[in-house]
């Protein structure tokens, strides 16, 4: 398009944005949480209300909204057929971060006139199902049992569910942005901005680069990383801008010129003249980035586990002031872990989950554990189901001595150390998420930064939740958004961001709103780790296949034999056997070495 302009006027540069050097966009795809998802409707057996034909049969899809239902689509009628196939699927948004209850009427049209009138027509049959459960189905086919509270006999309903792809494409652009012989006394910057509405008098800024000094006459800026959908809306010929900025530390940043251009010219090789120098864009490619949805449907598992705090500043469970005095409606930690468990578990394929806790001294162990395991064994931390999970942490409140300090390392390295187990197993459709919940000030922040930069190359996700009124400060820095952590002891930054921070309180009154705020970085955090581990998704769900977690188990045993190599020959074979048998809370060599001394007895609730 060859539209240029350029200035050192510091008036057209005088633009307040705080640049924060070596920070880069992550990617920025317009469907990165949410996506369409048709329903393809057919029944059997329905039953024949006509008394000279067969019925005529309509489905009605509604969702449940705040209590009511609202219908978000049907399909055609289909004359005279008790087994039928409607063409015309529904459309529904399917959000991760929701439990999306619907329902599903079927009704014999009786008056075509007033098709539209469900109140004319015969109804058949009702059925209702949570969206979601449809994805963990063999080839994401729900078949429904009509209810009728007149008739015990009403047919079936057959979902049948398929990404809906009319949409915009979640594909990544990759570039690398050069300059050369640019003048600047300091470091600059770019911006990229998009046409609205196709105009080439307002732009939209959707790309600010790092800043970048100049090595031997160029400027090389880090390889560029952003969706299509956000950078051009998928049309390649769709208006651009980029502008060149000097950086000024007081925020006054000089615009030194601008360039209006197309993705379509970037392919064909791009140069801009600027400042007796010239900017290029070189490397460019499309990479085809599947969404979150692609690896629902070939059936990945997430693999859920929940921490909780147990540290002396929640206050005794016995005093009704305490976070964990045990009222279900107003205990915070038990309101978090089934709002966000809740969902998370119908993405589990066993939903075994294991259920940890930090900060108290266990049963007959005067010590202090950062990491020990609710139902009594370390070996086996599982339990079935959130209720599960709820059961565990009811039983053992009374049984703990809770004390101090509020680490974190130890919880994020053993789950760190189950999700390396699976990558080097060669296990790659296994995804973790590791619901934390917590209600004080870390102490171990430098320690859990390490383990947290560690796990960033992992097919893992943290979420802290913080509940109680303390000060998360801190947890605000773990999150990552907006300076990515740096670990000292591994000399790099988190290669992505896998850590979500929610204030409970901010949510306290809508279950529903805690629980889409905490999950909804989770898909594309997701998607990062597949893409930048060029795991692409499976085509369809296929039982017995790799994802599934059989090596759970494995990986388990595979810490027993590493505690007993490490006891050494001082301790008694059939103790050490013994006691593993009856089930050890926690790993800690020391804690193992005292109940072996004195004759510990697992108080703790059996693995069931």
């Amino acid at each position: 398009m060859g539209m240029c302009a350029s200035s050192s006027d510091k008036g057209l540069g005088a633009i307040q944005n705080d640049i924060t050097e070596a920070v880069e966009q992550q990617y920025m795809l317009d469907d990165g949480v949410s996506n369409l998802v048709e329903i393809h409707i057919s029944c059997e057996d329905l039953p024949n209300t006509d008394l000279l034909s067969k019925s005529d049969p309509i489905a009605v899809v509604s969702i449940s909204k705040k209590g009511a239902w609202v219908e978000v689509g049907r399909t055609e009628m289909i004359k005279d057929n008790l087994s039928p196939k409607f063409v015309k699927p529904v459309l529904i948004k399917y959000l991760f971060e929701e439990k999306q209850f619907m329902k599903i009427d079927l009704y014999d049209v009786d008056d075509e006139a007033h098709i539209n009138d469900l109140s004319r027509h015969d109804f058949l049959g009702q059925a209702e199902f949570i969206l979601g459960n449809i994805f963990k189905e063999k080839a994401q086919t729900l078949k429904l049992a009509l209810k009728h509270n007149k008739r015990a006999k009403n047919g079936f309903a057959i979902l049948q569910a398929e990404q809906h792809k009319a949409r915009l494409s979640s594909n990544v652009v990759k570039m690398m942005i050069e300059g050369n012989g640019l003048k600047s006394t300091g470091s600059l910057f770019y911006k990229l901005l998009r046409s609205k509405d196709g105009s080439d008098k307002e732009f939209i800024p959707v790309y600010q680069s790092e800043t970048c000094k100049s090595d031997s006459g160029k400027h090389k800026f880090r390889m560029l990383r952003m969706g299509t959908a956000t950078l051009f809306k998928d049309d390649e010929n769709k208006p651009l801008q980029i502008e060149l900025y000097e950086y000024k530390r007081n925020g006054t940043h000089v615009l030194k010129g601008f360039h209006q251009f197309t993705f379509r010219e970037c392919l064909d090789s791009f140069k801009w003249t600027i400042d007796s120098g010239e900017v290029r864009m070189k490397n460019v490619e499309v990479e085809k980035r599947p969404a979150f949805l692609d690896y629902v449907f070939g059936g990945i598992n997430i693999s859920l586990a929940v921490a909780i705090d147990f540290t002396g500043s929640n206050r005794s469970p016995l005093d009704p002031l305490s976070l964990h005095y045990y009222d279900p409606n107003a205990n915070q930690y038990i309101r978090a872990i089934h709002s966000v468990g809740s969902i998370l578990q119908e993405y589990d394929t066993d939903k075994n989950i294991p259920v940890l806790g930090f900060g108290a001294s266990l049963p007959y162990i005067s010590k202090i554990s950062h990491c020990f395991a609710l139902n009594g064994n370390i070996f086996a931390p599982e339990v079935h189901t959130i209720d599960g999970v709820l059961g565990a942490y009811q039983k053992n409140l009374s049984k703990l001595k809770f004390s101090g300090p509020t680490n974190f390392a130890h919880i994020i390295k053993y789950i760190g150390d189950m999700a390396s187990f699976y990558v080097s197993n060669n296990m790659p459709y296994n995804y973790f998420v590791l619901l934390l919940l917590t209600d004080g000030i870390i102490s171990d922040f430098e320690e859990t930064v390490d383990e947290i930069v560690r796990c960033s190359d992992l097919p893992l996700s943290i979420i802290i939740v913080g509940v109680g009124n303390e000060d998360f400060s801190d947890m605000d820095k773990l999150d990552g958004d907006v300076h990515p952590l740096f670990s000292s002891k591994l000399n790099k930054p988190m290669s992505r961001d896998i850590v979500q921070f929610v204030p409970f309180k901010k949510f306290a009154h809508d279950p529903e709103e805690l629980a889409k705020q905490t999950l909804k970085e989770l898909p594309k955090q997701l998607v990062d780790y597949m893409t930048k581990t060029k795991i692409n998704p499976i085509s369809h769900y296929m039982a017995g296949a790799p994802y599934a977690s059989s090596e759970v188990p494995a990986f388990f045993q595979s810490r027993q034999v590493a505690l007993q190599s490490s006891l050494g020959s001082g301790a008694s074979p059939e103790a050490v056997k013994m006691l593993l048998q009856t089930g050890f809370p926690c790993e800690d060599l020391e804690s193992f070495r005292i109940a072996l001394s004195t004759g510990y007895t697992n108080t703790l609730i059996a693995q069931s």
